[in-house]
């Protein structure tokens, strides 16, 4: 229960509140008298939200308020003033204050403020937590990376092995962690470091490939994670290691399995989570890398065949360079990172490559490794086509051979690693959106709900005068109006199996526009419809297709955007082609166009020219791919400072759909004879407009608010149905059912469920109950009619 302070120092309205007032909102308050023992009931202990008198008699309530915000202290306060001021209003939101209340106020003033700012004190709280799970995300990729660049610059194979095993035991938080190299000659695995390992011998650590659990992470080529809590006994290492928890990483490169990375929990009982999974898998990436880079640069050395060989086939780039930074030789992926012929490689400037921002820095690097300083990695970019780029970690040495001194270039290609690290932050901020608008639409359904339903029933009063019913008309309509936005939003919010149904395209892009009418009126961008009204269905994934009408309206209001105004175009028409009948949707824009060089690579994954920061490049990839599987067409027509047309074709799937016939107005809201109705909702406005609603339809209702309180009542007085929301505080309307099921089986197949959330994370069985049964909030009187006139007879127990 939330906490409320109450700093008055009128004894009987601070008791008044704490004691009556607060505790019926539902609010635990506590008092304070003066500000001073005001303020040191705050630093013993913070409550949600402050209700704070202007007037004390040791301060007033500004400086209470100037006092919180020296100190720090972050809780929201409602100002309570016996006389309103302007200018008091004025300084008191100045100085961080959420709202005021005027004395004297209603319960009602009081409960509409205080639920407003603990309201808004609540998406603080998690917007807060979001962004400290994003930190933490960022914190241990900035701690992968800078471990990625130590290993990778260690050249010395001692250090280089005590390092890997040094940071996997850091990010992990293990207690200790080992280091296996694969002798695949003797089938045997050789630790090569350890770290926080007390043995006598390191030869005692010794594994056959054979029946050990790191011979079983190289035959089989899989990480492998393992706590005492799925053995229920400890894991053996070896005959002498027997630890809590381990987490065994393979090191691989190519197809080869070269070592494994250990760690182990030997003293602590903590079990090994995903996090460390992944950061060491990622570590264990960089280790193969790094190992076979240093093997290679010292076989070099050794062997100037083996050199070659090695050089030609390195996973990573390689090119040699001399004291003028030309490229003396380069390897195979040194070729196809920078699209050229190796005849054309050797001989060019690196800068030939380099972007020229970039290059001063890149020269300032490669002059410092020339003249034997150290040269920790950098990355660079180097521009393979006129319109793309590889990111390159570039790990630069000097090396001094036949009296020449040359510079040997190690690049690890970064560009997919990053691009996935966006497509992996743009994914958590859509589904930390998606869970927030479906939040908000759900807070909204209620009192939607509830300006409809009065709106139909004082409609129904046959004395109202014209103007009265106009006025009514209209807030029912933008009521409905307001419902058809919230339903667009959880349908965009909800995570939906593919499926293909029979789907009227104008609908569609109906439903795809109200998500962004409020974007396009303020960028000053008309919509003109050109929509065919005799348009025949077909069958598609209406939610896949909304994905790509709205990816394809927002790229359109972008480009219009940088102009200030525009026009936006939407025509449907039916298209007779020789191989088939189509449904033929265009998308016009009038704005900045695309260069003709770009459009054949728009639908390229990755492939953008908005800013870094302003597109992932991925929208018109996955456009492309979903209306391929429909066995349709897309494609674009643009100039340059004209404007862009996106055409889609999507093939006419025959359907038979039976049409019910309409029913006339007295039916709709004929919901049959008299019936003794159970409504059980815990939003007190819904309720009492459900029963002012079910009494205009001729039938005797009792609300409740709990599951609880509607199973006492169904054991005091029978009924013939029950209405019930779907989700409610502490127990849900499937719990209700499955009571009802259980004490009153004549009542289990008259229940009516009403709910105005997604429903996506329904399990089968429980979609199977909703089945003609459910009532999606705002819903009309002739809808709640239909289904009472629907519902099958009730059974005489």
């Amino acid at each position: 229960m939330e906490e409320i302070l109450v700093i008055d120092d009128s004894e009987h309205v601070s008791r008044m509140l704490a004691q009556t007032v607060l505790p019926e909102l539902g609010y635990r308050a506590a008092i304070a008298l003066t500000g001073k023992s005001g303020l040191e009931r705050l630093r013993a202990r913070l409550p949600d939200l402050i209700l704070l008198d202007l007037q004390l008699p040791d301060m007033n309530g500004l400086d209470f308020l100037r006092i919180l915000t020296q100190e720090g202290i972050d809780v929201p306060v409602i100002l309570m003033t016996a006389h309103g001021s302007e200018m008091i209003a004025v300084e008191a939101f100045r100085l961080g204050a959420r709202n005021y209340l005027i004395k004297p106020f209603s319960d009602s003033e009081a409960r509409e403020v205080i639920d407003q700012a603990l309201r808004e004190r609540r998406l603080q709280r998690e917007r807060d937590r979001l962004f400290q799970l994003l930190q933490q995300r960022v914190q241990e990729l900035t701690v992968l990376t800078r471990v990625g660049k130590s290993v990778t610059a260690l050249m010395d194979q001692r250090q280089l092995f005590d390092r890997i095993v040094e940071a996997a035991v850091y990010i992990t938080q293990a207690d200790e962690g080992i280091l296996f190299q694969y002798v695949e000659q003797k089938h045997e695995l050789i630790p090569l470091a350890l770290r926080n390992v007390t043995v006598e011998s390191p030869d005692r650590l010794r594994l056959p490939l054979a029946d050990s659990l790191v011979g079983q992470v190289v035959r089989s080529g899989k990480l492998l994670r393992l706590h005492r809590g799925m053995t229920d006994e400890p894991i053996a290492i070896t005959t002498t290691m027997v630890v809590q928890a381990t987490l065994q990483v393979p090191l691989q490169v190519g197809d080869r399995i070269i070592g494994v990375l250990v760690v182990n929990n030997r003293r602590s009982s903590r079990a090994f989570n995903d996090s460390d999974q992944y950061l060491l898998a990622a570590l264990a990436d960089y280790a193969a890398i790094a190992l076979e880079n240093s093997r290679l640069y010292q076989a070099v050395q050794s062997s100037e065949a083996r050199y070659r060989t090695i050089f030609a086939n390195a996973s990573d780039m390689v090119l040699i360079l001399d004291t003028d930074w030309r490229i003396v030789s380069g390897n195979q992926r040194s070729v196809q990172i920078l699209n050229v012929t190796p005849d054309d490689l050797v001989g060019q400037p690196l800068q030939r490559w380099c972007l020229p921002q970039e290059w001063p820095t890149i020269a300032q690097a490669l002059q410092r490794v020339a003249q034997g300083l150290p040269q920790p990695p950098f990355t660079i970019s180097l521009q393979h086509s006129a319109y793309e780029s590889a990111t390159i970690e570039l790990n630069a040495q000097r090396l001094d051979a036949d009296d020449q001194t040359r510079i040997v270039c190690i690049g690890r290609d970064l560009t997919e690693r990053r691009r996935l690290e966006q497509q992996l932050i743009q994914s958590d901020k859509l589904s930390a959106l998606g869970q927030l608008v479906a939040g908000v639409a759900h807070e909204l359904n209620n009192p939607l709900t509830s300006i409809s339903g009065y709106a139909q029933l004082l409609l129904r009063n046959r004395t109202l005068n014209d103007e009265v019913r106009a006025d009514l008309e209209q807030i029912r309509q933008q009521a409905e109006r307001a419902g058809r936005i919230v339903r667009n939003l959880l349908m965009f919010a909800r995570e939906h199996k593919p499926e293909r149904l029979a789907t009227q395209i104008n609908e569609v892009i109906q439903s795809t526009l109200a998500l962004q009418v409020y974007q396009l009126r303020v960028d000053n961008i008309t919509v003109q419809l050109d929509l065919d009204p005799e348009l025949p269905s077909t069958v598609v994934d209406p939610h896949q297709l909304q994905q790509v009408l709205l990816n394809l309206i927002t790229n359109a209001r972008q480009a219009m955007n940088e102009r200030g105004s525009g026009i936006l175009t939407i025509r449907t028409r039916r298209h007779e082609a020789a191989d088939g009948r189509y449904i033929e949707i265009s998308i016009s824009d009038n704005g900045v166009g695309i260069p003709a060089q770009y459009l054949d690579k728009v639908f390229n994954p990755f492939f953008t020219t908005k800013p870094v920061g302003q597109g992932t490049g991925l929208g018109l990839s996955i456009c492309y791919g979903i209306i391929q599987e429909h066995q349709g067409q897309i494609w674009i027509e643009s100039r340059e400072g004209v404007g862009t047309t996106v055409f889609i074709r999507l093939p006419i799937i025959e359907t038979s759909v039976d049409v019910p016939a309409p029913s006339s107005a007295a039916a709709d809201t004929e919901s049959g004879p008299q019936q003794r109705v159970l409504v059980v909702d815990d939003e007190e406005s819904v309720l009492r407009m459900l029963q002012r609603l079910l009494g205009e339809l001729g039938h005797q209702t009792t609300v409740v608010s709990d599951v609880d309180s509607a199973l006492r009542e169904l054991a005091t007085r029978p009924y013939d149905l029950v209405i019930t929301d779907l989700r409610m505080p502490q127990k849900s309307g499937f719990d209700l059912s499955e009571e009802i099921r259980r004490l009153y089986p004549h009542l289990a197949e008259r229940i009516i469920f009403i709910s105005g959330d997604t429903l996506s994370t329904l399990k089968p069985h429980q979609k199977e109950q909703l089945h003609g049964r459910l009532l999606s909030k705002p819903f009309s009187i002739p809808q709640l009619a239909e289904l009472l006139r629907n519902l099958p007879p009730r059974r005489m127990d």
